[in-house]
C-alpha cells in the first residue's frame, strides 16, 4: 500500500450514534487509519448500517465485497444472511478485530488488509465477479478524486451485479467548528455527495453501463460533540451494472 491510498469508513459510530471530534487530521492514509484504530478499544458500535441494510434486505444472496469494511458489523450481517462475504480496510487493527467478530460468532467471512487502489481477490474467479459490493461513508483525498474512488470500486462488480453507496449527504453543524478547532479539512474529506450526482460520476468512470435501482436521502439520529440531539442525512445509491 502506497500513501497515496483512499481514505475508507464504514459501519455505524459507536456510543449510541454519536458524531464526535476526530484526531488531529481526518485519517487520510494507511498510517492514520491505523493510528485511529489502535487508539481506541472500538470506533464502531458493532451494528451494521441501516441504509445497507434496508436496501439489501429484499436481494438473493450472491458474492459480496465490501471495501472500508471498518471492524466488520456490516461483512458480518451479510454473512449472516447468506452473502459470501468478504471485507478489505487499510487498517491491521480494523480487519483483526473484523476477524475475531465474525469468529466470535460463528460466521464465515472473508478479510484483508488492502487498498481498493490496487487490490485484487486471490481467486481469479472472484475478479470483476462480485455480485453486490457496497461502501459505506468512502473518502477520498489530493490527488485522487472521488470519480476515480467509484471506478476502482465498480470495477469489482459482475455484469448484473449491484454497486451501493452510502454517503454524506449534508455535513453536521458543527463541522466548521471542528474544522477550525483540528485544522483538519473536514469538509475536504467529507464532501457531501447527492445519489444522482454519485451516480453521474459513476458513469462517467464505468466503461460499463448502470442503471439506477434506488436514490434517495436518508436520515439517522446522532449526538453532537456537545451531546445535543440533532439528525444527519445520507445519500443512498443502489446502481446495477447492465
Amino acid at each position: 500500500m502506497s500513501d497515496q491510498a483512499v481514505s475508507l469508513t464504514s459501519e455505524t459510530p459507536a456510543t449510541t450514534e454519536a458524531v464526535g471530534p476526530r484526531p488531529v487530521g481526518v485519517p487520510d492514509s494507511v498510517a492514520a487509519w491505523e493510528e485511529r484504530y489502535s487508539g481506541a478499544e472500538s470506533v464502531w458500535s458493532g451494528n451494521p448500517n441501516d441504509a445497507l441494510v434496508a436496501a439489501v434486505g429484499e436481494m438473493t444472496p450472491g458474492r459480496v465485497l465490501d471495501v472500508g469494511c471498518g471492524e466488520g458489523a456490516d461483512v458480518i450481517w451479510l454473512a449472516e444472511h447468506g452473502w459470501d462475504a468478504t471485507g478489505i480496510d487499510l487498517s491491521t487493527t480494523a480487519v483483526d478485530r473484523a476477524r475475531r467478530a465474525a469468529d466470535e460468532r460463528g460466521i464465515d467471512a472473508a478479510f484483508a488488509v488492502a487498498d481498493i487502489s490496487d487490490w485484487e481477490p486471490e481467486n481469479t474467479d472472484r475478479r470483476g465477479g462480485f455480485d453486490l459490493v457496497t461502501g459505506c461513508f468512502l473518502h477520498t483525498r489530493l490527488p485522487d478524486t472521488r470519480e476515480e474512488l467509484l471506478a476502482r470500486v465498480a470495477a469489482h462488480v459482475a455484469p448484473g451485479g449491484a454497486l451501493l453507496l452510502v454517503s454524506h449527504a449534508t455535513m453536521p453543524d458543527w463541522a466548521a467548528e471542528h474544522d477550525e478547532k483540528f485544522e483538519h479539512g473536514m469538509e475536504h474529506h467529507h464532501e457531501p455527495v447527492s445519489p444522482n450526482g454519485d451516480f453521474a460520476l459513476l458513469i462517467g468512470a464505468s466503461p460499463d453501463r448502470w442503471e439506477i435501482e434506488l436514490a434517495e436521502i436518508r436520515t439517522r439520529p446522532v449526538t453532537s460533540p456537545d451531546g445535543d440531539p440533532s439528525e444527519l442525512e445520507d445519500a443512498v445509491l443502489l446502481a446495477r451494472r447492465i
